[in-house]
């Protein structure tokens, strides 16, 4: 009885946003979840000195992989949904665009290994970890099949297929004593497996029709510029200091700050599902409602404040037994980079919504310029203070960053809807 009340209380298109919103949830909590499991059992095999290198090589890598990515899956989406009847040949003529990137990327990050002044080791890891490019391109694209057809369970079980596989191949090297280079080779093999499964289930919804199209393909690349350049901001941004802290203070430094950065990620996925849930409201709001635009922030600025705030706390007092779970005895030091990281996760949770909202009202620009004053001052701060106080500058550096970012968002902001009561 409850069920025919329902299908005919709640319209089709709100059932299946909710459960499409339930789905990512649930996938991510999992595939989280599994992740943070592997971070435990590799704290404690590879210890501060391999984690380290683990964390480097992953955090060099993924600087390249947005040459793979440049907005693409966003506009894809966006096409895609527009143009129904030719959603097929739309993403699979991106399919071929960002594997054809994701090779240039994996070569870039290769070349650019061997010119730094990197320790060889390090060389022959990045080259093994560049193969992840590929096969989380692949990956990335068939799932925008999930998102224009709405069937977003089938990107949970791709995603849980990643870090499943990743994790039983990460325990079987253990058991068999295997180095960095095999633990390496379990996430690409995680993603490569993820890959496929992700092409079976996208198949079954839609055709996706490999093919090339050089007019589409200039269109799809000039639509996601801007995107793309935020995203390549952004993400040296936040890898940046890891790469200072590894040429200052090698492995040790960078495994230590690694463990405390893998907590604050986990801690910050609050902000992101919260701010994921509202982005159709203010969208429309920013179209058609300013006032009521101006409401929902305020609201919202709050709750996040509120919500920050009880993270950061909580984050502070416990991360001691964190860091325990996490990496354990040999990790200890981690603890005051972890409480320094609370201070980011209060202003961090108010940036997910500045962002979202800027793209809302349009000025994804803006975000691109405050993305460059970011790196800038990122970049100094690090480059300062980072040779003498290590990782606690680099976790401290992080919150003065995300600070300046709050302050820019809401003077824009403001000034956007000041007009509107």
């Amino acid at each position: 009885m409850f069920r025919y009340w329902y299908n005919f209380v709640v319209p089709k298109l709100i059932r299946s946003i909710a459960a499409n919103t339930a789905f990512q949830i649930f996938g991510k909590i999992i595939s989280t979840t599994l992740g943070v499991i592997i971070t435990i059992l590799l704290t404690r095999f590879l210890g501060p000195v391999g984690y380290g290198q683990y964390t480097f090589v992953l955090v060099f890598v993924t600087m390249f992989g947005v040459i793979g990515d440049w907005g693409l899956s966003i506009i894809t989406i966006r096409e895609a949904s527009k143009h129904v009847e030719d959603a097929g040949k739309i993403i699979g003529n991106v399919l071929v665009i960002r594997m054809a990137m994701s090779i240039v990327a994996a070569i870039a990050s290769i070349v650019a290994i061997h010119v730094l002044p990197y320790d060889p080791a390090l060389r022959v890891l990045v080259s093994i970890a560049s193969v992840y490019l590929l096969a989380i391109s692949i990956k990335t694209s068939f799932q925008i099949v999930f998102t224009v057809k709405l069937k977003l369970q089938n990107w949970a079980i791709s995603e849980i297929a990643a870090n499943l596989v990743a994790l039983l191949l990460v325990v079987l090297f253990i058991k068999n004593s295997g180095e960095l280079p095999q633990i390496l080779w379990a996430f690409n093999l995680g993603h490569i497996f993820a890959a496929i499964v992700a092409a079976i289930l996208a198949k079954q919804l839609l055709p996706v029709k490999l093919s090339w199209k050089r007019e589409e393909s200039k269109y799809l690349l000039s639509e996601a510029l801007p995107m793309g350049a935020i995203l390549v901001l952004f993400t040296i941004y936040n890898r940046m200091d890891t790469l200072i802290l590894n040429y200052y203070h090698g492995d040790d430094a960078v495994g230590i700050y690694g463990a405390a950065y893998r907590i604050f990620e986990v801690l910050i996925l609050g902000a992101a599902y919260f701010t994921n849930s509202i982005l159709p409201l203010i969208s429309k709001l920013a179209a058609n409602d300013k006032a009521r635009l101006k409401k929902v922030f305020k609201k919202s600025f709050i709750f996040l404040t509120l919500m920050g705030v009880f993270v950061a706390v909580t984050n502070y007092i416990f991360a001691p037994l964190g860091i325990a779970v996490i990496g354990g005895q040999e990790f200890a030091a981690s603890v005051t980079p972890l409480r320094i990281l609370s201070l980011a996760l209060i202003v961090s949770y108010f940036n997910h919504l500045g962002g979202f909202t800027l793209i809302a009202l349009g000025k994804q620009w803006w975000s691109f310029r405050i993305a460059i004053v970011a790196l800038v001052f990122n970049l100094i701060l690090n480059l300062i203070f980072i040779p003498k106080f290590s990782y606690n500058a680099a976790a401290f550096t992080t919150f003065l960053t995300e600070g300046l970012i709050v302050i820019i968002n809401v003077i824009l902001i403001n000034h956007e809807l000041k007009d509107f009561h």
